[in-house]
């Protein structure tokens, strides 16, 4: 009868363990759920969301902005471009979504290049430059605008690219 009552205990006390830890563990993975969605409960007035990433950069020395934004354009317009010139070379499978794709976000990036350069806050110096950066990224937003205007409405993408031309008439400005 000892062995019985003993065997009873043991099992008994197993059972309180495993029911214990069953409810902590119960109770840590609720809690690390919660801690997990309490980010969708935090206040975001504060947080403006315009569509854009708004991803710009701020530097504390207007030089750096200028160069910064100047080396990002250029980077842009070449990979821009190289785009545009893999459509025109491959006229006979020119994935259309891709392109419209490449210069919706082209717009984007431009766009928060010249908010960057509108937060630059130049000295006199550095005026002329940042007046002139800001109007090759103004004339190149023109520019995607008409290529994305061309290729939204086109038939034949690949021609109506290779029509447009390249982008040779858009400077690039050289502030190093």
């Amino acid at each position: 009868m000892t062995t019985d009552k003993k065997g009873n205990d043991n099992t008994n006390n197993i059972k309180k363990i495993n029911k214990k830890g069953i409810i902590l563990t119960g109770i840590l993975v609720i809690g690390i759920i919660g801690a997990s969605f309490i980010v969708w409960f935090l206040p975001s007035e504060n947080i403006q969301n315009s569509g854009m990433s708004n991803m710009t950069i701020s530097f504390l020395d207007p030089n750096d902005t200028l160069t910064s934004v100047n080396s990002q354009f250029l980077l842009l317009q070449n990979e821009v471009q190289d785009q545009i010139n893999d459509a025109k070379a491959n006229s006979v499978s020119v994935n259309e979504t891709y392109i419209t794709d490449v210069i919706n976000v082209s717009i984007i990036q431009n766009n928060e290049l010249m908010q960057t350069l509108l937060n630059g806050q130049p000295n006199q110096s550095l005026m002329p430059n940042y007046v002139e950066l800001m109007n090759n990224l103004r004339d190149y937003s023109l520019y995607l605008l008409n290529v994305k205007n061309i290729t939204s409405n086109s038939l034949n993408v690949s021609q109506d690219l290779k029509n447009l031309g390249n982008n040779s008439g858009l400077r690039q400005l050289s502030v190093l």
